[in-house]
């Protein structure tokens, strides 16, 4: 499957718990959006950095079903939001001196 002609389905993700809409888009409609995943390992990853939201997946990646899917289990943190520690300050203090 080539992903240049697919059609995509639209997925809400909340909390981690992803659900189609049921609404179909052309993959070259919505090309170059943030929210546009090549696999359910790179919707799991936007949806952990992007949050909650709108995605889009080609349809056949999505599971069969109406039933939600759980997307991602576990709260993230992305590295660039943790505070740095005081110990790169004692560096700088050290190489001061």
């Amino acid at each position: 499957m080539t992903l240049v002609n697919s059609v995509c389905a639209e997925i809400s993700i909340y909390q981690g718990v992803g659900e189609t809409t049921g609404v179909l888009v052309e993959r070259s409609a919505i090309r170059g959006r943030k929210g546009l995943c090549k696999s359910m390992r790179d919707l799991a990853i936007k949806s952990r950095v992007l949050g909650d939201g709108i995605y889009y997946i080609p349809i056949d990646l999505w599971p069969k079903g109406d039933e939600p899917v759980t997307v991602h289990k576990h709260d993230w943190t992305v590295i660039g939001s943790i505070p740095r520690t005081t110990r790169a300050s004692k560096k700088r203090e050290k190489a001061a001196v």
